[in-house]
């Protein structure tokens, strides 16, 4: 039996979706792999994007890809996926934060999918509101 695992196409919007996350001065400081013959979606802090001063010990960087990964579950179970994700999976390669596997949907992720309409409303703003 041969596994299929989703086109490149399919998994754009997928990470689109996951970088409209939060981040500490919208640093973005997250990169996501796709690697086509595992069908895995591999996400990685980014050194280059952190802030040595404001965050010294990472955490904000840390935050803000929890963030990504959780909109890419989202946006994932929106698009009728379910996700497997594992914490990190590289104890030699502390930026290789998390690996997703895209599965057959069940009904909890559905549920998460419900959210998905909130992930490309979300913006910055400086603006107080009542």
């Amino acid at each position: 039996m041969t596994t299929s695992f989703p086109d490149p196409a399919a998994i754009v919007p997928l990470i689109e979706d996951a970088a409209t996350a939060p981040s500490m001065h919208n640093a973005q400081p997250w990169r996501f792999l796709y690697r086509p013959a595992t069908g895995l979606i591999e996400l990685y802090g980014d050194p280059a994007r952190a802030m040595p001063h404001a965050d010294p010990d990472h955490r904000a960087l840390h935050v803000g890809c929890a963030a990504a990964l959780f909109n890419l579950r989202v946006s994932a179970a929106s698009s009728g996926w379910g996700t497997d994700v594992r914490l990190l999976p590289d104890p030699d390669d502390p930026w290789f934060l998390a690996v997703a596997s895209l599965r057959e949907s069940r009904p909890a992720d559905s549920d998460l999918g419900t959210l998905h309409a909130a992930v490309r409303r979300r913006h910055s703003s400086r603006w107080d509101r009542p």
